[in-house]
């Protein structure tokens, strides 16, 4: 049944294979034809098409929306059976109009008025529409899963480095800080330094001095006070 389904709103690649050696074969007969038979226009291809850039006709979606349809298929001669009818018809030498009426009066004979019609149609819309709800719900599950719930963490990141470049920030600034202290310490540590070895060095020669006149006089004493 799937099958019958998508050969009534698919075209099969078998015949798009064959279409331009039937079209180049057509041509060559009717090159004189002025007026050539009207088309109608060709269903759905079994193929991924653009249809522009914001998505394209997906031929596994399709296939899935045609089994929902399929699953709840009426029971006797409704919109899909009157669309085989128009399926037959494709290849006859008839505009558009004639093939609907055509099918029409074949479906009228079985006693399909044109309100079954329309209102199998509507429950088949109804069945497509129903799928499309499904698959809006779970697009905006997957959508909140992989895309906002993956946008809040892109957030929360973007939070956490705004905290921490300002606390690299600070550190920095408070590093630089500490490096001029430190520079300041250094110089203050030379300077003391200095003053410190040239105390000892003053003291000690100072020391010296004394020490040595002392030591002179000691043994002065000693040799002229006997």
């Amino acid at each position: 049944m799937l099958k019958n389904l998508k050969s009534l709103f698919i075209v099969d690649d078998s015949e798009e294979e064959n279409k331009p050696k039937q079209e180049s074969a057509k041509n060559d007969d009717t090159k004189s034809d002025k007026n050539p038979p009207t088309k109608t226009p060709p269903p759905l291809p079994n193929k991924v098409v653009n249809s522009g850039s914001s998505g394209v006709i997906d031929a596994k979606i399709i296939e899935k929306l045609l089994q929902a349809i399929e699953k709840n298929n009426l029971e006797g001669f409704d919109y899909l059976e009157y669309k085989k009818s128009l399926k037959a018809l494709e290849k006859m030498p008839m505009d558009e109009a004639t093939k609907y009426r055509s099918a029409f009066a074949t479906a009228s004979t079985m006693g399909v008025t044109l309100d079954k019609l329309l209102q199998t149609t509507n429950f088949y819309i109804g069945v497509l529409d129903k799928e499309n709800e499904q698959f809006l719900g779970a697009f905006k599950n997957q959508f909140n899963d992989k895309v906002s719930g993956r946008e809040r963490e892109v957030a929360q990141f973007e939070s956490i480095i705004k905290e921490k470049s300002a606390e690299i920030k600070k550190l920095t600034e408070e590093i630089a800080k500490h490096q001029k202290q430190i520079t300041d310490l250094k110089g203050k540590i030379e300077e003391s330094n200095a003053k410190i070895n040239k105390t000892q060095n003053d003291f000690k020669l100072s020391y010296d001095h004394l020490k040595s006149q002392l030591e002179e006089d000691k043994v002065k004493m000693q040799k002229y006070l006997k």
